[in-house]
């Protein structure tokens, strides 16, 4: 009887091919990871349509196109909910 040793690398696929495959996937791992880090800090554009709507106003309201009145009824128009229909 053929004893079988456990401790063997013997899988079918040389040791060369697996270590080539090791490889592989480390430059993966860090392109991958350069890519996240660098999109990280990217400044983006995330703020909520409502707080764009609110900005746009005041910015509307502090150069004078629009009245005080216009002001606050177009602000507690964008703070309540829309209906649902």
């Amino acid at each position: 009887m053929e004893s079988i040793d456990v401790n063997s690398l013997d899988l079918g696929i040389p040791l060369y091919l697996w270590m080539l495959l090791f490889l592989i996937f480390l430059v993966i791992a860090f392109i991958g990871l350069v890519i996240y880090t660098s999109r990280k800090g990217m400044p983006r554009d995330i703020l909520p349509p409502q707080n764009k709507q609110s900005k746009l106003l005041k910015e509307q309201y502090d150069r004078g196109e629009i009245s005080e009145e216009e002001f606050q009824k177009r602000m507690k128009n964008l703070e309540t909910p829309p209906k649902k229909r």
